[in-house]
Formats: C-alpha cells, sequence, structure tokens
C-alpha cells in the first residue's frame, strides 16, 4: 500500500499523532489534579514522559541507534506549560529510555532532551501560559527554535552519519516538528484558556451570589412560559420569611400582592411581555409573613423574546420602599395640617381682631375723662395679654387644638400678681388640673378669668385689707367644666343684680356675661364671705 521509502515517514507521523492523545489526557488529568498543585505537576510530568517513551518505542529508524521521534516536541511542551518539576521528570524519563536504547545517536538523543526541557523552560519564563496562553505564532517560533537547535546537534554524530542525517531528515524536522508544536500547543493552550473562562464565571457567579445575599434588594428571575422563577435570599427576607418558605412560582407572587394592587401589576407585566414596553417600574404591596402589607418597588426588564416578539424571560429587583411610603404619608399628612394651621391662623386673627375691636368699643364708651382713659388702656393691655397667653400655650405645646389650662392659669395668675399684688398682703392660689380647652373656649375663658382677678384685686380689698383670692377650675362628671373665682374680700357693692346687666354698672361684668354665653354657660354670683363666681359650661377635654 505504501513504498518501501515512505514506510519509515509513517512510523513518524504515527510517533507525532501520539501527541493528540496525549493532550487529552493532561485535560484529564489536570481536571482531577490541577497544575496549581504539585501533584498536578508531577502527574503531568509522568504523563508526557512516559507518552514520549511509548513513542520511542516506534521511531523513525535511520540506521543503528539512530532514531528520531516525537520526544523533542512532549519535553519542550511540558516544559513550556507546566514548569521545571514536570520537566524533570519527563527529561528523565526520555534520558533514561534513550540510554537504554544505545546507539550512535545516544548522545544526540540525550542533548535533544536537554535542550528541549531549557527551551520549554525559557519560553515559560517569556510567555507565562498560565497568565496568557502562547498564540499560534508564537507556537511555531518556539518549535521552530526547538527543531533548529535540534538539527545543529546532528553535528554530534560520527563521522558521515551527520551529513546524511541531515540530508534525510534536517528539512523534515523544521518543516513537520514545529507544526507539531502548534497543534499540540494550540490544544494545550485551548485547556488553559477554557479553565481560566470557568474559574473566571464561577468567581463571577460566586461574586454575584454573595452581593445578591448581601444587598437588601431582593432579585428575581422568571420564566414566563412555566413559571418558574429564581428568588434570591433577599427576596424572601424583605417579607420576613426565610429562603424556600415558599415555592419560586410566578403563582406564589401573585398570591402575597395585596388584592387592590394585583391587577394593575399583572398589566404591567402584561405590557413587558407583550413588548409594548421594554421594562417593567411599578410599585404594589406585598403580604409579609407576619401579616402586615409591605410597600415593593419592582423594577424589570425582558432579556429574551421569541421570534414573535413575546418575552420568555423576565428579570429584576424588588426593593422594599415601605419606609419611604410611610414618610411619603406623613409629610402630605404634615402639609395637610399646615394647611388647616395656616387658614386657621387667618380665622384666628381676624377673630381675635374682632374681638379686640369690640373689646375696645365697650372700654371707650365709659372714658369720662383722662383717667378713665388712662385706666381703659391698662384694662384694655390685660385683656390682650390675657388673649396672646393663650396662643402661647397653644403653639408651645405644638397641640394647635386644645390649650392646657393648668399651664395657662399659671402664668396668667403670676402675670396679674407682678401687676396688682406689688404689696404682698393679698394671696392669690390657682389650680386646673388635668383640663385642656378648645381654642374656641380657652380665648373667652381666659378673658373671663382676667376680668374676674383683677376686679378681685382692685375692689374685694380697699384700704390695705388683707386676703386671698381663689381660682380653681376642673371637669364635672357630666361632661361641663367648673370655673370658680372666689375671694374673702367685702363682697359685691349693694344692688348687684346679677340678671340685670345695666344694674351692675361695670364694664367689666357685663364683659364677663357675654363671654360666658358665648361659652354657652352659666354664671351664679354669691357675696357671702367675700365674693364668688361659679361658672359652667360645656367643651371640656381631659388630658
Amino acid at each position: 500500500m505504501f513504498s518501501p521509502g515512505f514506510v519509515p515517514f509513517l512510523d513518524l507521523l504515527l510517533n507525532l499523532t501520539l501527541l493528540v492523545a496525549l493532550t487529552i489526557l493532561s485535560d484529564f488529568v489536570e481536571s482531577r489534579a490541577p497544575r496549581t498543585t504539585r501533584v498536578g505537576v508531577l502527574l503531568q510530568g509522568l504523563l508526557f514522559g512516559m507518552t514520549a517513551a511509548l513513542g520511542m518505542l516506534r521511531p523513525l529508524n535511520l540506521g543503528a541507534g539512530l532514531i528520531f521521534d516525537g520526544r523533542s516536541v512532549m519535553v519542550s511542551l511540558c516544559s513550556l506549560y507546566f514548569g521545571p518539576w514536570a520537566a524533570a521528570i519527563s527529561g528523565a524519563i526520555t534520558i533514561g529510555v534513550r540510554l537504554s536504547l544505545g546507539g550512535a545517536g545516544t548522545l544526540m538523543g540525550v542533548l535533544v532532551t536537554l535542550e528541549s526541557a531549557l527551551i520549554g523552560l525559557g519560553a515559560r519564563s517569556l510567555f507565562k501560559p498560565d497568565i496568557n496562553p502562547p498564540s499560534a505564532y508564537q507556537l511555531y517560533a518556539f518549535g521552530l527554535i526547538v527543531h533548529v537547535v535540534m538539527d545543529a546537534l546532528m553535528l554530534t554524530l560520527p563521522g558521515d552519519m551527520a551529513v546524511n542525517t541531515f540530508r534525510r531528515i534536517g528539512l523534515l524536522v523544521i518543516g513537520l516538528y514545529p507544526l507539531a508544536t502548534i497543534l499540540a500547543g494550540k490544544l494545550l493552550s485551548d485547556q488553559v484558556r477554557s479553565r481560566q473562562s470557568v474559574a473566571a464565571l464561577r468567581e463571577s457567579e460566586e461574586r454575584f451570589k454573595l452581593s445578591m445575599e448581601a444587598t437588601n434588594d431582593g432579585m428575581w428571575d422568571v420564566d414566563v412560559a412555566t413559571g418558574r422563577s429564581y428568588y434570591n435570599p433577599a427576596y424572601f427576607r424583605i417579607l420576613g420569611y426565610e429562603p424556600g418558605d415558599f415555592p419560586a412560582l410566578s403563582s406564589s407572587w401573585s398570591a402575597l400582592v395585596h388584592p387592590d394592587d394585583i391587577e394593575r401589576a399583572l398589566q404591567s407585566n402584561r405590557d413587558c411581555v407583550e413588548g409594548r414596553v421594554d421594562s417593567i417600574g411599578i410599585e404594589y404591596r406585598m403580604k409579609a409573613k407576619d401579616g402586615q402589607w409591605r410597600w415593593i418597588y419592582a423594577r424589570g426588564m425582558c432579556v429574551r423574546r421569541d421570534e414573535r416578539g413575546r418575552a420568555l424571560r423576565l428579570v429584576g429587583t424588588h426593593v422594599d420602599i415601605t419606609g419611604r411610603k410611610m414618610a411619603e404619608e406623613r409629610l402630605v399628612r404634615h402639609l395637610a395640617e399646615k394647611e388647616v394651621l395656616l387658614r386657621e391662623v387667618h380665622h384666628r386673627v381676624k377673630n381675635n381682631l374682632n374681638v379686640i375691636s369690640s373689646l375696645l368699643n365697650l372700654q371707650a364708651s365709659t372714658i369720662k375723662n383722662p383717667e378713665h382713659a388712662i385706666a381703659a388702656f391698662q384694662n384694655s393691655r390685660e385683656r390682650v395679654m390675657a388673649m396672646a397667653m393663650v396662643h402661647e400655650e397653644l403653639y408651645k405645646s405644638r397641640d394647635y387644638a386644645h390649650v392646657d389650662m393648668e399651664d395657662y392659669l399659671g402664668k396668667l395668675t403670676r402675670q396679674l400678681s407682678l401687676v396688682y399684688g406689688a404689696r404682698g398682703d393679698i394671696r392669690l392660689e390657682a389650680q386646673a388640673k388635668g383640663v385642656s380647652l378648645s381654642v374656641s373656649a380657652s380665648i373667652p375663658c381666659g378673658l373671663i378669668l382676667n376680668e374676674l382677678i383683677t376686679n378681685a384685686y382692685k375692689y374685694a380689698y380697699p384700704a390695705g385689707r388683707q386676703g386671698s383670692i381663689r381660682v380653681s377650675m376642673s371637669a364635672a362628671p357630666d361632661g361641663m367644666v367648673e370655673l370658680v373665682v372666689a375671694d374673702d374680700g367685702i363682697g359685691l357693692p349693694a344692688g348687684y343684680v346679677e340678671e340685670d346687666r345695666q344694674a351692675s354698672g361695670s364694664l367689666g361684668l357685663t364683659l364677663v356675661r357675654l363671654l360666658v354665653e358665648q361659652l354657652c354657660g352659666s354664671m351664679k354670683a354669691s357675696s357671702q364671705g367675700g365674693t364668688a363666681f361659679n361658672i359652667r359650661f360645656p367643651g371640656v377635654s381631659e388630658t
């Protein structure tokens, strides 16, 4: 079938085909004992050395003791890809076998093994194949250098054998062996790149897994056709569950969405699935494990569609925005309260100015001379102060609807004591524990207190007489407020008629009656052992 002259070269070709099998076995060893371990390197050296020795048993035989095989390619590649330990083992095996075969080419055979290993180690230092595997051009240059040196080592053959050997096989070595180096080297380089890709993918997956476990955002990945999904741990924990507490299915998601939000959420998904939009962005509520509803912001997009444009796969994230939603609701509520407050302030300012105007008109009607005018200004100032103190208590408490009458009464009595109690022979006692009034009730009530306490200071203790004024305010069981202002002074003037506004003759008492009517209340006055006014009106709110 083959000519007699071609058979020896066929043996050489068969020898070189061992390289392909060698690369396959090398990948098998690498998968079980990586080259990053000492065991892996030693096993690779053993594999390359034994394969080279196997090739030496069926070499190209050019004479007694003069053989050519693929050991130069195997040893050089072993040194290049697996380093000095593997080179030492494969070289030792190869040299040992060559010495055992003996013959005229023994020295050349040993030197070829050594130069292949050394050039391979030099190329390893230059190329760094574990990081950046050499290209086909680099492998060709590497193989060419190894085998040019191999041809040069033919000079070590005795006599005319060197010239005759070069003539017979020198050009074949330079032409064929570098190509064999490219073939086997590319397979080894591809294996390195493949393992680098796998390692990078694993690292990326690990990094992604760690980031998904560390983040507070839930991630979802849905197969639209089957409904099967992937949920990362945070997806479960946002709702108070542990991973795996419910099946990773689209139906699990829809079962947890609030009934008022589910149709809107499904429509958003349908729009993306059917290609009307490319992404999903929607807020809805989902039921947590504790039964509470948590606000979720879902973002997602389609990553694969079929030929009709229908989505096959959706991926996205869940972000818990419950805190943000609550903050927004509080902000809206506060803004509404501020708007109400602003309207109320305008209303109260207008009403208070009307009250002040009415008080000044009443006061003006009693002025007969300059002394009356001065007294009128003082009385008006005290009435305005009583109204201002209501608002001071109102805004200080930050409850813009009610006034704590205990604090208010304390401040009012201290202020009146400074104005009228300078001589120190009149004691003022006040108590209003546990009573708060609405603004509409606290202003007239404050004016009533101001008028009655001021009148007691002015008229109950003439000529330096000593005594005490007692003020109390309490909540009656029937929901009314009971206000009592009493003194132990000289009593009411003769001819005082409680129902007769004209008979009393006092602007202060007239004002008190009008304010009691404004409160829809009633007033009784007695003059036994002093003067006592007992006023009852609705509108109490206990603090």
